[in-house]
């Protein structure tokens, strides 16, 4: 973040999320530019920016790209199943664009707001409801078992 005097200023992630998830909760689209490699190719850290919009309760699908809390962290991940738990309530199994294992779990108290749109550094905005945002993202979750090669070879590529 700058202030007016063109210096950065830094702040805690966990201070700054705690301000995206009250605006959030308060009704209000944030847009963030994303930090961190966990969702490349989709989102590359430094240059793309999310729109965001507050969770409504409502059930979300796979392929939604959500932000949540994972032991006491802010997490931007994308949805791969749903499932519940021993008691019966609902869990979205989460994991990164770019990681080849690991994965997320995130109950619906977890969750502090949907992704709605991507805004590339050109300033174009690719909406999550459209048909190619959504083709892409689930084509790349079917990927999963040769993602590890397809993110060798686009890393070498866009450097």
């Amino acid at each position: 973040m700058s202030d007016n005097t063109g210096n950065t200023i830094l702040i805690p992630n966990d201070v700054f999320f705690r301000q995206v998830s009250d605006s959030l909760a308060a009704g209000n689209n944030v847009t963030l530019t994303v930090k961190g490699y966990s969702m490349y190719p989709f989102m590359r850290n430094g240059k793309d920016r999310v729109c965001l919009a507050k969770y409504d309760g409502s059930e979300l699908s796979e392929g939604d790209v959500i932000l949540f809390r994972f032991h006491g962290k802010y997490v931007l991940h994308r949805i791969y199943a749903r499932k519940k738990d021993a008691s019966g309530n609902v869990l979205y199994r989460t994991v990164g664009d770019g990681n080849v294992r690991g994965e997320e779990y995130a109950s619906p108290e977890s969750i502090s707001g949907v992704m709605v749109r991507r805004i590339t550094p050109s300033g174009k905005e690719w909406e999550c409801s459209s048909l190619s945002w959504r083709f892409l993202s689930f084509a790349w979750m079917r990927l999963r078992f040769v993602r590890r090669w397809c993110l060798a070879v686009l890393r070498r590529i866009y450097r």
